[in-house]
């Protein structure tokens, strides 16, 4: 399928089907490889050639040379262009993919801005069940760990009036948001426990609303090319059923 290139000022790259017809459309949320890394501009190239338009959202720091710090990331700021992004004469409806830290964003987006969001549906690959503390890349990169729960840690993110919620260490409460949820992650994840995405669908379906659920028996943070071809059918699956049917 030839695919097109728009940039949306404020906003990022749009990578859709080329034409003119709106289509559902899906924001991308990078992990700790950070934007320039070029992971969501694959994602985002992989979902256009499924007929979806995608947008590779750049929300932390670092560049094409490495990975660069998430700290203090204002998540309102993210439903904001989303909002944008759901305004543009190519998108029929958005939606929202969060990668590891990304996927953590996702669920805090959902728990805290909820109905207000742009998204009709997210799904979140190898998501946190609570929030961690910044992302400090050069630390990182000399070996040093990364305090996760120490609630008098640098904070990753912040969003007005959330300050308690936005504590690292504080359980996110995905079940707060009213939409659609796929969650998926590899059963030996070596980053982010499986065991956090359980926690994420259990809160989900204690409140009624169990989510798309998937987890990867064999498969480590990164799935290999043998079965990432089932999780990006499973994602087309389930963005097709909750945003509308993507350009043939």
């Amino acid at each position: 399928m030839p695919l097109t290139i728009i940039e949306i000022d404020e906003v990022g790259p749009l990578y859709a089907p080329a034409g003119d017809a709106p289509v559902p459309a899906i924001m991308i949320l990078h992990g700790a490889e950070g934007a320039g890394s070029g992971w969501s501009h694959r994602f985002a190239a992989i979902l256009a050639a499924h007929g979806f338009g995608a947008l590779p959202y750049a929300y932390g720091e670092g560049d094409v040379f490495g990975a660069g710090d998430i700290r203090d990331i204002d998540i309102g700021a993210i439903s904001e262009a989303g909002h944008r992004l759901s305004t543009h004469p190519r998108v029929s409806a958005l939606g929202l993919l969060g990668w590891s830290r990304g996927g953590e964003l996702a669920m805090l987006l959902g728990a805290l801005i909820g109905p207000d969001l742009p998204f009709r549906a997210i799904a979140a690959h190898a998501a946190a069940d609570r929030v961690h503390s910044a992302f400090d890349a050069a630390g990182f990169r000399a070996g040093a760990p990364m305090e996760t729960d120490n609630p008098d840690a640098a904070r990753a993110w912040r969003l007005a009036g959330q300050d308690a919620a936005l504590v690292p260490g504080t359980p996110i409460t995905i079940d707060a948001y009213p939409g659609p949820v796929f969650l998926c992650v590899g059963e030996e994840d070596e980053v982010w426990d499986h065991h956090m995405t359980l926690a994420l669908a259990k809160r989900l379906t204690d409140a009624g609303r169990p989510p798309d659920l998937w987890v990867a028996p064999g498969q480590g943070h990164a799935f290999d090319f043998e079965t990432e071809p089932e999780l990006w059918r499973r994602l087309t699956r389930f963005f097709s059923e909750h945003l509308g049917p993507p350009a043939a």
